[in-house]
């Protein structure tokens, strides 16, 4: 009986968490337009696209670029427990805008996550900290 139960508690302690699903390409590619919007990169531009990255290792974001004639110019990164999004390869920066609060919701009551601290954020983008990203700067 001992033995049972201590497998039992064994088995659940090494029980790896569960991934969360992946942010499809459609959903990926509606919050890059809104945020493209908010920081004003011209999208209409034929010149810019928008790309999903996918990377061989899942660091629990899924990025997708605004490229410039094939240059990467911004990536937003999209924790998938809290929604939070991050631009880690260009600069360290956490977007702030209120017209993608509720997708951020939406994704932390799904996942069931408390919301990160910046602190906490930073380091799991690698970034010693972030910089606030919450207006309109292209021009």
């Amino acid at each position: 009986m001992l033995l049972t139960s201590t497998l039992a508690l064994l088995a659940l302690a090494v029980t790896p968490e569960r991934p969360r699903p992946h942010i499809s390409d459609p959903q990926l590619n509606d919050i890059a337009t809104i945020l493209a919007h908010d920081e004003g990169w011209p999208l209409g531009d034929p010149d810019y696209t928008l790309d999903p990255m996918h990377p061989d290792t899942d660091d629990g974001f899924d990025s997708i670029g605004i490229y410039k004639k094939a240059h990467l110019v911004r990536m937003y990164s999209i924790d998938r427990t809290t929604g939070d999004v991050v631009d880690f390869l260009r600069g360290c920066q956490v977007f702030r805008f209120d017209d993608i609060k509720s997708f951020q919701s939406k994704i932390r009551q799904q996942s069931q996550a408390p919301p990160l601290t910046d602190k906490q954020l930073a380091a799991k983008a690698g970034c010693p900290q972030l910089t606030v990203v919450n207006t309109r700067w292209v021009h």
